[in-house]
């Protein structure tokens, strides 16, 4: 009956503990700036109780068994050692958890369980503030409602309540000897204890974390970035820092969690991190950049400022062009260039890349070239000769490049090598015809020219000369070189300018020539004139004179203004032979202006060729024949005189002396001076024409002039004529018109 008495008062002790938890446990709401150190079974994971700091004197323990599962006591024991003997006054064993620097605790969730045999001990959990007063959450004090006997003194509390701390700054668990006022000691042979199943610690910070920008990174020093970028920033806070964000302009960009440990006084770590940031998701251009970080009670702090420059887009494509054209060249060096158009408040270039492929071989190979707004590239050197192709695409100072915006392409061609060459061997069906054969594998024959030099002389003239695909060829005018032995020497580049030149032929003899190499031919002609002539033949043994009238060919006639010509030729070979179906080109060469072709004609089977035309100028006509492959050329000229002529009349033939009259008229033929032909009027004297009046016709050729006769005395009959003088501009010969008579009476004439 006295154990179960015993029992009850402790029974009732426990109650009264109870209630005054019940009273001071007033749940309060989280705030902003709060975090919660979780403890001992709060810490479902690993059942830590790191954030406890332990002390214990002599005959005092502690134990750390937060996880329930174990023999022994579990949770944060404090306790008196059980063994024989005593406990000294004032030995005790404790559990403070410290808040970090500058916070505060506001509230308390707490578990746990207490019990003693000696009442000489105190079972504490208290927080104190610091203004020095406490906030009492368990206490069992020394001496109070002690146990009777060996009863044990005992109060649990299973199920978390939370408690107001007020600000307070560290939480205390322990277990003390007090004694009591007559013995200075407490029993050490009954264990007496206070374990903490769980502690969660509501933690108030109202600081700010600090957080500034590392200036290590391209983004963080202001150059121009692209795509992925990472922001390096050191951060700090009393209670630690538990993320960070960076900032582009209004656009929050990646956040990062740093490591962080609730079961720890101090949760989160203190120092320097990465922020990898993706440019792609903000506009480009200069925006401003920050970075924010979060302490482990959600306080907010941003760093200073900084100016990102971002462009994601690669540069576009320009025209380029090659220095100098897209030509052969014999030197390995090119330079290309471009244009790059203004971008403002974006990445500038910063270097060029380009991809060489040989045109046909398919061999790509590929190069860049660094510099600050590069417009240019010198010096490239293709892989080897031939023929190869260009693109080039650029890349800014964001790193930006894309080989789908490389230009069209430029061809750059190199060939150092010259070309072979040599004399092929003559033709018989065109000995006049020399060919020289050029090899050139690289780029191909671009031109030459080939010279003909009469053998000792040492002098050179060269040959019109043209190029027949890989052959130079030219034709040696023998018809025009004096005859005898000469050399030939060709000289041929290519298309890049590689020079060779070579005096033998592909056999490797030299290559001469005797001229002339085709066979002469003869032409003759002149103005179709019937002639008659005295022949003496022989009839019946006997000599007789008989006249035949011939056909003769006049190299120079003068003919009538007007007058139909007819004239003809024959061409035949150098043993006389007609040259049937030959082509003969007529050129006419006037009086005023230069030679031009008037006609072509074809011989007849017997060599013969006629051209008839009207006399409308004086002129000379050249009768070419001008050769076959294996016929030299031949020509022959006739000069054609044909006289001016105008028309002549008179208003009255018979007049009185004294009274005037009127000659007029139109002159004949064409062209005309600008001023109008000048004109002579004559009167034939005995012997002779004399000019009495010099006039000029108008530009169409009419002319009229008025004449009064003076000094007649009887009747006088005067012949009259117009001369037309050869003058320049004029396309006739001197002439004159017709003969009129005018007949003049006057008084008669008185002897002496």
């Amino acid at each position: 009956m006295a154990r179960r008495a015993r029992t009850m008062r402790a029974l009732s002790l426990v109650e009264a503990l109870m209630l005054v938890t019940l009273v001071l446990a007033i749940p309060t709401n989280a705030v902003a700036g709060e975090f919660t150190i979780e403890a001992c079974q709060a810490d479902a994971g690993e059942f830590a109780s790191t954030a406890f700091e332990d002390f214990a004197t002599r005959g005092m323990k502690w134990r750390r068994a937060c996880n329930p599962l174990g023999p022994g006591l579990r949770g944060l024991v404090t306790s008196n050692v059980v063994r024989s003997g005593r406990v000294a006054h004032g030995a005790q064993s404790a559990f403070v958890l410290n808040a970090p620097p500058g916070t505060a605790f506001s509230r308390l969730r707490w578990s746990g369980h207490a019990q003693r045999r000696d009442c000489r001990y105190t079972l504490q959990l208290y927080a104190e503030r610091p203004d020095g007063s406490d906030a009492t959450i368990k206490n069992v004090r020394a001496n109070q409602r002690c146990p009777l006997g060996d009863a044990a003194q005992a109060a649990s509390w299973p199920r978390p309540r939370a408690y107001d701390l007020g600000g307070a700054s560290r939480i205390i668990q322990r277990v003390a000897c007090v004694g009591a006022s007559s013995a200075r000691f407490c029993s050490a042979r009954g264990l007496n204890y206070i374990q903490t199943f769980t502690a969660e610690a509501t933690v108030v910070d109202d600081s700010s974390p600090s957080v500034g920008i590392i200036p290590e990174g391209p983004l963080a020093r202001g150059e121009w970035v692209s795509g992925k970028q990472k922001v390096s920033y050191e951060a700090a806070d009393n209670v630690g820092v538990k993320g960070a964000q960076a900032w582009l302009g209004s656009f929050a960009r990646e956040s990062v969690s740093r490591p962080c440990n609730y079961a720890q006084r101090v949760p989160c770590l203190n120092g320097p991190g990465q922020i990898e940031v993706d440019t792609r998701q903000v506009p480009e251009g200069s925006q401003p950049l920050h970075v924010s970080a979060v302490d482990a009670a959600g306080n907010s702090g941003e760093s200073p400022t900084v100016t990102a420059h971002i462009d994601n887009t690669p540069p576009g494509t320009v025209a380029v062009g090659l220095e100098g054209g897209e030509a052969w060249r014999n030197r390995n060096d090119f330079d290309v260039g471009w244009e790059n158009a203004p971008e403002p408040d974006r990445a500038p270039i910063d270097g060029a890349h380009y991809r060489l492929c040989h045109i046909g071989g398919g061999e790509c190979v590929t190069g860049q070239q660094p510099g600050a707004s590069i417009a240019r590239i010198g010096g490239l050197k293709v892989p080897a000769p031939g023929e190869w192709e260009l693109r080039l695409w650029r890349e800014d100072a964001a790193g930006n490049q894309q080989p789908e915006n490389a230009s069209l392409p430029v061809r750059l061609r190199f060939d150092p090598e010259p070309p072979q060459l040599g004399f092929e061997a003559p033709s018989s069906a065109d000995p006049t015809r020399v060919s020289v054969q050029v090899t050139d594998s690289i780029s191909g024959l671009g031109g030459g020219e080939i010279a003909i030099s009469r053998a000792g002389s040492g002098i050179w003239q060269e040959l019109p000369t043209s190029q027949e695909g890989s052959h130079l060829v030219a034709h040696v005018d023998d018809a025009s070189l004096p005859a005898g032995e000469y050399e030939l020497r060709a000289t041929a580049h290519d298309q890049a300018e590689n020079l060779a030149s070579t005096g033998n032929r592909l056999d490797g003899k030299p290559m001469r020539m005797r001229l002339p190499v085709r066979v002469a031919s003869s032409v003759q002609a002149g103005v179709v004139r019937k002639k008659s002539v005295r022949r003496t033949v022989r009839h019946g043994g006997k000599p007789h004179k008989v006249r035949r009238i011939v056909t003769v060919l006049e190299p120079h006639a003068r003919v009538r203004f007007g007058r139909h010509v007819r004239l003809a030729g024959h061409l035949v070979d150098r043993a006389g032979n007609p040259l049937g179906g030959a082509s003969v080109e007529v050129y006419s060469k006037p009086r005023e202006g230069g030679e031009g072709q008037v006609g072509t004609l074809n011989t007849n089977a017997h060599g013969r060729f006629v051209y008839a035309l009207d006399a409308k100028a004086s002129q000379t006509l050249r009768f070419v024949y001008p050769g076959a492959a294996t016929r030299l050329p031949a020509e022959d000229k006739v000069a054609l005189i044909v006289p001016g002529r105008s028309t002549f009349a008179v208003n009255r033939p018979y007049i009185l002396n004294g009274q005037s009259v009127i000659f007029s008229g139109r002159v004949q033929g064409r062209p005309l001076p600008a001023l109008g032909k000048l004109l002579e009027l004559q009167v034939r004297l005995p012997g002779e024409w004399e000019t009495f009046r010099t006039l000029r016709s108008k530009p169409d050729g009419r002319w009229h002039i008025r004449y009064t006769f003076r000094r007649t005395c009887g009747v006088q009959s005067y012949p009259l004529r117009i001369h037309l003088p050869s003058e320049a501009g004029y396309g006739l010969s001197a002439g004159a018109s017709r003969v009129l008579t005018v007949r003049v009476k006057g008084r008669p004439c008185f002897a002496g």
